[in-house]
């Protein structure tokens, strides 16, 4: 948030929005940032993080979080097997054919080279109209297992109740919600990641035994590291 005195950030909160301006999120995308492979010649598709301090050698497609479907044009200025490493970080869910936008990320991606994707699981509605599809684990792997992976690592973003904070923050963001009741939403959203600690394995459903154990059984975003 800029720099604003308490009067202005009183007025602002009473007009719009939370007192932390910043996207609990924030914190999965940077971590989700950190995993990515930077040694390589890497092409820069969508993102949510910051990644230009520590990228030398990349490429990025014109960025609008609107007519997505602009993408698939853009792939083809780009050749085959081209690239080392491919970020698509938010822009799944908002294509009407994510298993073209898949077909593109393998077809420029080198043998050998990885592509990281993140797409909304557990999540609002955003971006609208352009938001057709959010995804579980298995939904992506059966996209991505269309195509031939040497290595194909699927997993939730974060815990349950990181999850309900967040979407506790996102009605405070896209909703009219009671100036009275923004204050304890907002401490909702902050202090129920919290809880996460407490929780302990997980399953995909209410078969709790090992054959169903899942790494997140309510994230965030799913988040996919594909080997060529």
């Amino acid at each position: 948030m800029p720099n604003l005195t308490w009067k202005k950030k009183i007025k602002r909160y009473l007009a719009y929005g939370p007192l932390i301006d910043r996207k609990i999120t924030h914190y999965d995308h940077k971590i989700f940032a950190e995993s990515i492979d930077r040694s390589g010649r890497t092409l820069i598709v969508f993102a949510e993080f910051e990644f230009e301090p520590s990228l030398e050698n990349f490429d990025m497609m014109p960025r609008h979080t609107h007519n997505t479907e602009k993408y698939l044009e853009y792939f083809k200025d780009y050749e085959n097997e081209s690239y080392d490493t491919v970020v698509c970080n938010g822009l799944l869910e908002h294509m009407k054919d994510p298993g073209k936008l898949i077909e593109n990320l393998h077809r420029v991606l080198k043998p050998g080279g990885k592509v990281y994707v993140s797409a909304s699981s557990v999540f609002s509605i955003h971006r609208g109209p352009e938001n057709y599809f959010h995804v579980t684990h298995f939904g992506a792997g059966v996209l991505f297992e269309v195509h031939e992976w040497s290595d194909l690592q699927i997993s939730g973003s974060c815990g349950p109740f990181r999850t309900l904070g967040i979407n506790c923050q996102r009605v405070l963001l896209q909703a009219r919600v009671n100036i009275l009741a923004r204050p304890f939403i907002e401490l909702l959203a902050w202090t129920l990641p919290l809880l996460d600690v407490f929780v302990g394995k997980q399953y995909d459903g209410r078969s709790l035994n090992e054959e169903h154990e899942i790494d997140s059984m309510m994230p965030s975003n799913i988040q996919i590291v594909a080997t060529r």
